[in-house]
């Protein structure tokens, strides 16, 4: 203080001195320096009394009151803890931490440790609530707190809060991983909207500034920042070990044979079993061999028969090594050592991360890297002398390194991989026709159809998460030995019920790749009729008996495949052809085993009853098959009244399923969408002229004949469902849980059912303005209801040629009516879910993501033949930054952001649709598509 005040002296010396030296202030410089005026606030002096007092009684009423009255409602000794709210939450005593801990549930912490665990099963039983600890897209360094589920139909976004009390709004895609809540009980609220104090507010705004959200202080100190921050503590300090464990771990991961998932809880149970002391002193092979057969993983290189069937089951996952392992991934993706972390929308966690092979990326990449960094990127400069002078032939043969980073590129195998950007960026800095452009995927494609005219039109299909390139030696060597695939030849029919002459109808499409699935009805009585859904039989094709079918080589691929791939540019089956066309059903006086679920119903007038007593299971065959399609079966319905029995026996079906229909969505509450959904579903077809790809788009609408099947298939699947349970046969289940709502929002996803159930089916629209309201379906090895379908417990068994899951159960079932042990018990079959759910999620992506690369390339040659083209969109998301998400209604592929005017921002809500839109900007192989008004 002392030298500050002789400074000010001597400045005022000096001001005296030079004041001869004084020259009057010009007019400007008093204008510039004017005091505002009318603009400033107004000043008022008050006594320090006054100002104590009113300070006290804001804190009063803006912090003390809301924190009491958060007490109250959630049965809080309020006089014990009212000393917290001054609580610093990096220095808690020993007694406030005990208070702290005295919520949390015991099954989920460890006080000797002081260590948090989740149970991976609550994620998929329990949907996104209160209390959920979340890590968010807007927030990767630390976790937050979930307060409050959506309220309003208009605004469908959760609230979030940090550990140090900010409040976040946003939707359930800003949730990159979740954990269940770890207290012991909910409480009635955490946040609530403010009662200003003198119209002062403290809160944060929502959708209004008249509308503040508060959390109350100790409800913050108690319940929303204590385990967040203890996770994210730990998780930190635990980053430089566990970054060493994936490290090492990643080199007995690795395959040579190509990319392949891991369970994400299976890498965090290695990570907290692998001692690196330990792995130093003893034989590091023997070592982390023993680990990995622990967790149920085999070193066999492309064995993924039996690797997912652990001996020892570990339930609970440490949560700061859960949080660790995620953020170490995230920083090894830089070096090729991961690729993608696949995401489920059910779960909302990460659940597998595809594992990359070691020479081929990580070592490849690294070499290459380094090389273009000599003579400062001179290599780059040589392509691009060749590329600038349309020398395309050499610039291909001779920088295949850069040919590799292309396509790689393109394909989106490159994550969070800072190098490699700067690496492409320079690059394109250097070509001519494109320096001035901004670098996507798509241009990366555009100079590889110019260096190689035979590359693949989509790039997509290079992906790691897919595995089907020429590159990887598992691909080339599963389909010679998918060529070369036998089946087991078994013609002995007498153990199983011939349903002799009985008509069974296969419907499905004229380009059906696999007919697995075919219906018989008989009449029983007045009003009574016997169904029978046939489903081809494929188990008996791995093996002579059910033992042998696990290690059938077959069975192994069919396993890390999962699932038949649909995708505009190709199926990849299952399972071979040889094994498809020997289960398959439809061909007409062959005998053909299935496993047959019978059962049977009356129906007076439009009422339908189901005598469950009835149902049976049975091993079966069948030999006669009419000829249909779906369009074939319309026609029937439309115009035939009856005059054959095929066609009276379609009726009959017809008229059964809309009584299906109808009991399922008045007794189950089951939700049915009406028209206008799959508009514009991608068909591609070769253009006979020049060669290319023609890409058009058909609308998928429900008809006579899908309804029929579809409820059929339905009834199956809910029956073997119930007949699992009752019998306690373990299998694969698919469920559905509906999002925790409040208020108008819980009133709008009701209004959904209230539709469905007045016959007034939900449009697009309806759709649109609810579907960030609406959950994901999952797999999982324990029944649970399926509440969008209506059913109680819902095991798919009607598709063992396209999907691994229902080929578990078929396995299931052969075991049990044949009265010999099944082939998995409750643990195994839970554990071949979590691989069944990773393919269901990579392969979902892929088939959006390839449905988008076509729509918008379509799009892209419709902009570039009219510039001025205008568009209608349908706004799918609440306005943010002047920007909302928005949908083509008539291609359902095309989504992008939309640009609103200023002034008309706030007069747009989900569902509206805005006309004359322009599209300003497309990147196809990245989904990107902006437009503006």
């Amino acid at each position: 203080m002392s030298k500050g005040f002789h400074t000010a002296c001597r400045t005022l010396q000096k001001a005296f001195l030079n004041e001869s030296n004084y020259k009057p202030t010009s007019e400007a410089a008093k204008l510039l320096f004017q005091r505002a005026g009318q603009l400033e606030p107004s000043v008022e002096i008050k006594p320090l009394p006054e100002i104590q007092k009113e300070l006290n009684d804001r804190y009063y009423n803006n912090y003390f009151v809301p924190s009491r009255d958060w007490c109250k409602h959630n049965d809080i000794n309020w006089a014990s803890m009212k000393d917290c709210l001054n609580m610093d939450q990096r220095a808690l005593s020993v007694k406030h931490q005990k208070n702290l801990q005295w919520y949390i549930d015991r099954d989920l912490f460890d006080k000797e440790s002081n260590t948090f665990h989740i149970i991976p099963s609550r994620l998929l039983n329990n949907p996104l609530n209160v209390g959920d600890v979340v890590l968010l897209r807007s927030d990767p360094s630390q976790l937050c707190m979930c307060v409050e589920v959506p309220t309003d139909v208009m605004n469908p976004s959760y609230t979030f809060a940090t550990v140090d009390g900010q409040i976040r709004f946003g939707m359930r895609n800003m949730v990159v991983l979740r954990m269940p809540s770890f207290h012991r009980k909910s409480l009635e609220y955490l946040v609530r909207e403010e009662n200003p104090y003198l119209e002062s507010r403290v809160g944060t705004v929502k959708d209004s500034p008249e509308k503040t959200i508060i959390l109350p202080v100790l409800a913050r100190l108690l319940y929303t920042s204590y385990v967040p921050f203890e996770i994210t503590r730990a998780a930190w300090n635990r980053m430089a070990v566990v970054t060493k464990k994936l490290e090492l771990l990643h080199r007995f991961l690795q395959r040579s044979c190509g990319p392949w998932q891991i369970s994400i809880f299976k890498l965090c149970e290695l990570v907290a079993l692998l001692d690196l002391e330990k792995c130093r002193s003893s034989p590091t092979d023997a070592y982390v061999d023993t680990l990995m057969r622990r967790v149920g993983i085999g070193l066999k290189d492309c064995n993924v028969g039996e690797e997912h069937l652990a001996r020892e089951t570990y339930g609970r996952v440490d949560a700061a090594n859960f949080l660790a392992t995620y953020w170490a991934i995230v920083q090894q993706q830089e070096h090729n050592l991961w690729g993608a972390i696949h995401f489920h929308k059910a779960m909302l966690t990460p659940i597998s991360v595809t594992v990359l092979p070691l020479m081929s990326r990580h070592i490849y990449y690294d070499t290459i890297i380094k090389s273009l960094k000599e003579d400062n990127y001179s290599i780059l400069s040589k392509f691009a002398l060749l590329v600038n002078s349309k020398n395309y032939g050499s610039a291909f043969n001779d920088f295949p390194q850069i040919h590799n980073i292309l396509q790689d590129y393109a394909a989106g195998n490159f994550h969070n991989n800072g190098a490699m950007i700067t690496t492409v960026s320079k690059l394109f800095r250097k070509l001519s026709d494109y320096k001035n452009r901004d670098i996507t995927r798509d241009l990366c494609h555009e100079l590889l159809t110019k260096l190689d005219p035979s590359s693949t039109i989509n790039p997509l299909l290079l992906s790691d998460n897919l595995a089907i390139g020429s590159a990887f030696g598992n691909q080339s060597l599963e389909k010679k030995m998918y060529d070369l695939a036998t089946p087991t030849s078994t013609q002995n029919f007498s153990a199983r019920h011939n349903f002799g002459d009985m008509n069974v109808y296969c419907i499905d499409s004229e380009e059906a790749h696999e007919i697995d699935d075919g219906i018989s009805i008989e009449k029983k009585g007045s009003g009574r009729f016997g169904l029978h859904i046939h489903i081809a039989d494929p188990v008996t094709l791995f093996g002579k008996s059910i033992n042998d079918c696990t290690r059938n080589e077959v069975w192994k691929i069919a396993f890390a495949r999962s699932f038949t791939s649909y995708l505009p540019d190709c199926v990849i089956p299952m399972l071979p052809k040889t094994f498809s066309k020997a289960a398959d059903l439809g061909q007409n006086g062959v005998t053909s085993k299935t496993i047959t679920f019978s059962v049977e119903v009356e129906l007076q007038g439009h009422k339908l009853d189901i005598i469950k007593d009835s149902f049976k299971v049975r091993l079966g065959t069948v030999s006669r098959f009419p000829k249909f399609t779906y369009k074939s079966v319309d026609q029937l319905l439309a115009n035939d009244k009856g005059s054959t029995q095929e066609s009276r026996e379609l009726h009959a079906l017809h008229k059964i399923a809309a009584g299906l229909r109808a009991k399922r969505v008045k007794e189950q509450k089951a939700i049915v969408f009406g028209e206008g959904f799959n508009k514009g579903l991608v068909k591609l077809k070769t253009d006979e002229s020049g060669g290319g790809v023609k890409i058009n788009f058909e609308d998928q609408s429900e008809t006579a004949s899908n309804l029929m099947v579809s409820e059929m298939m339905i009834l199956a699947n809910s029956l073997a469902g119930k007949y699992f349970c009752d019998n306690n046969i373990p299998g694969v289940f698919r469920c559905y849980k509906e999002l925790k709502l409040k208020d108008k929002a819980e009133s709008g996803y009701e209004s959904l059912r209230t539709m469905t159930h007045s016959k007034k089916l939900p449009t697009v629209k309806d759709i649109t303005k609810l579907s960030s309201l609406l959950n994901s379906s999952y797999y999982a090895g324990t029944a649970a209801r399926h509440e969008m379908i209506g059913a109680p417990a819902y095991l798919t068994v009607t598709s063992p040629l396209r999907r691994f899951p229902d080929l578990i159960n078929h396995l299931q079932l052969h075991g049990h009516l044949n009265k010999q042990p099944l082939q998995f018990t409750q643990y195994e079959v839970e554990e071949l879910t979590w691989h069944i759910q990773s393919r269901d999620v990579i392969l979902r992506k892929a088939a959006q993501n390839s449905a988008s690369f076509w729509t918008l390339k379509y799009l892209k040659a419709q902009q570039e033949e009219n510039p001025e083209r205008k568009f209608s969109v349908m706004i799918t998301s609440i306005p943010q930054m002047g920007f909302v998400r928005c949908s083509l209604p008539e291609l359902s592929a095309a989504r992008g952001s939309l640009k609103l005017r200023p002034e008309l921002s706030s007069s747009w809500a989900i569902g509206d649709v805005v006309h004359n839109c322009k599209i300003t900007k497309l990147d196809c192989l990245d989904g990107v598509m902006e437009l503006e008004v």
